[in-house]
């Protein structure tokens, strides 16, 4: 669990729950909000890194999703049986967590399923949500996924964005992701300005310079596709990754 800036924690991630694990945050508060949870191996560890901010599992009322995958978001089923957490997403992830889809959630990469679990609600593009005193906003950034949605805030006089995977997602035609509207995300998310933004994996920060980081996407995308990715469980045993 580390703080990042006022009330915002990254509870889940690769160096703070589980390797598997995508980032997930914590806005804390009286109604404490998660925007994504991480994955079903990692909920032991997510739980944990709650309780050390004074959180139990049924205290959390609301999972945001950035999108629909496995390591973003296969630990909902096992929250929602100690909770009455709510999950939000855009629809256009919908189908495929209600169904478990085994391509769509990308649970494939990792030979494990994506426990189905009920969406209550929908986001939006240029939606809004209120967490922890923070006013979020919704952007719809498709292009991993046709679901994919980012959010900013002001938190502490600066603009924050967290990305998800909109920014160094994998890209998989198994996984619906469309190099044209990604593209067009990109595009969009460079004209607003950011001070700092996060992004679905990686080190707990806040990365600097986030427009000069948007900029360095956008350069990148498409440049290069590696047609040998190893799924995870194989990368333990010396044949690379």
């Amino acid at each position: 669990m580390v703080r990042l800036l006022g009330g915002l924690y990254m509870v889940s991630g690769e160096e703070v729950s589980h390797p598997w694990d995508a980032s997930a945050y914590l806005i804390a508060g009286d109604n404490p909000v998660l925007i994504d949870c991480g994955g079903t191996e990692g909920y032991p560890a997510l739980k944990k890194n709650l309780s050390e901010l004074g959180y139990r599992p049924q205290d959390i009322r609301q999972v945001i999703a950035t999108h629909g995958h496995w390591d973003h978001l296969s630990a909902m089923a096992q929250l929602r049986k100690e909770s009455d957490a709510q999950l939000f997403m855009h629809d256009s992830d919908r189908d495929p967590v209600e169904t478990g889809d085994t391509d769509r959630t990308a649970s494939f990469l990792y030979e494990l399923p994506f426990p189905p679990v009920e969406v209550d609600g929908r986001l939006e593009d240029e939606g809004e949500f209120e967490a922890g005193g923070y006013r979020f906003h919704v952007i719809h950034t498709p292009g991993h996924t046709p679901g994919s949605v980012s959010f900013w805030a002001e938190i502490e006089g600066s603009k924050i964005l967290i990305a998800g995977d909109a920014l160094w997602g994998g890209y998989h035609p198994r996984i619906r992701s469309n190099l044209d509207e990604w593209s067009d995300t990109l595009d969009k998310l460079l004209v607003m300005d950011f001070d700092f933004l996060t992004i679905g994996h990686g080190p707990p920060r806040l990365i600097p310079d986030a427009n000069a980081r948007l900029r360095e996407a956008r350069r990148q995308l498409g440049v290069y596709f590696h047609p040998w990715f190893e799924p995870f469980p194989y990368r333990s045993n010396g044949r690379g990754g």
